[in-house]
């Protein structure tokens, strides 16, 4: 195998795995390594055998980068986008951040009910009262 059939398994193994722009840095660091490694007089040969199999480096590369998981949708220009909700970018919270959030805004909300509780109730049921005796009075008529 020699270093454009190297790239060329490492795209194509790389392809529908993680996000274009992802693929296209990796096979870019791996050509500029395999340049820079040849310069100094390493053989070609040398340089792919430590490097090794680029399907395997696809699937190390996928599993840091993310599960791959979305659907993929091919632009103008047939570049390979990630769709979905902002851009095919992916949000996660630690599970503890996540509990941290449910809880804090629970209680924002548990202080918001209160805080309306404790400023509409004390004109709420004065009216309510006078409400309800003009009401008895005007029935015993």
């Amino acid at each position: 195998m020699n270093r454009f059939e190297f790239t060329e398994v490492l795209r194509k193994s790389l392809s529908g795995r993680v996000d274009y722009r992802v693929v296209n840095e990796n096979v870019a660091y791996y050509e500029n390594y395999i340049d820079t490694e040849m310069r100094k007089g390493r053989s070609e040969e040398d340089v792919l055998g430590e490097l090794g199999d680029p399907r395997l480096l696809a699937k190390t590369i996928s599993g840091v980068a993310g599960d791959g998981s979305g659907t993929y949708a091919e632009d103008e220009d047939g570049a390979r986008t990630k769709g979905g909700l902002f851009g095919g970018r992916v949000f996660r919270l630690p599970n503890w951040l996540f509990w941290l959030v449910v809880v804090l805004v629970f209680f924002i909300i548990l202080d918001i009910v209160g805080f309306v509780l404790t400023t509409v109730l004390p004109i709420l049921i004065p009216v309510a009262v006078v409400y309800y005796l003009i009401r008895y009075f005007r029935q015993r008529r």
